[in-house]
């Protein structure tokens, strides 16, 4: 069964997050947002929140994108792992390389509405086998003898976002 893979696991900040860390990547990208929602608008007819703003200029699709900005440095704080993402003998497991923001919602004047999600990946894997609902993992890909392994529970906001069979020869 052996695989290469990566996961992704998404969260959501909004204004009822309770984590300090997500209140300031929450209150970042809102002011953020209210910046790059007034470049991207419409000064003729002007619109209140994002996807008006997407269906009237779609140069606003970069959004996002601007908005990573404001968050880099808080994902740079996390020093490349979710601690809250243990493997099953509860050691820190999530290692991350990458992350995207995507923006669900928002409104220059409501800021009850603004609402992003932070997807984190992981580097590249190796999925050995799947155990009773957990996957069974190493972190050396091309060895070809032995494997130092660790296994991670299943997870409703984790997923596989590549996957790549390894030949068993």
């Amino acid at each position: 069964m052996k695989a290469k893979i990566k996961f992704a696991f998404r969260i959501v900040i909004d204004q009822n997050s309770e984590m300090i860390w997500d209140n300031y990547i929450f209150e970042d990208t809102y002011f953020e947002y209210k910046i790059q929602h007034q470049v991207f608008d419409d000064k003729e007819n002007p619109v209140k929140n994002y996807w008006e703003l997407l269906a009237n200029n779609p140069h606003a699709e970069r959004i996002p994108f601007l908005l990573s900005s404001a968050v880099v440095n808080y994902v740079s704080q996390l020093n490349g792992e979710i601690k809250s993402l243990p493997d099953v003998l509860g050691n820190t497991f999530f290692p991350i390389e990458n992350f995207k923001l995507d923006l669900i919602s928002s409104n220059l004047e409501d800021s009850s509405k603004h609402k992003i999600g932070l997807t984190f990946y992981t580097p590249e894997l190796l999925l050995i086998d799947i155990i009773d609902n957990k996957y069974l993992l190493s972190k050396n890909i091309d060895k070809e003898n032995g494997f130092e392994t660790f296994m991670f529970a299943f997870h409703p906001q984790v997923a596989i976002s590549y996957y790549e069979p390894v030949n068993n020869s």
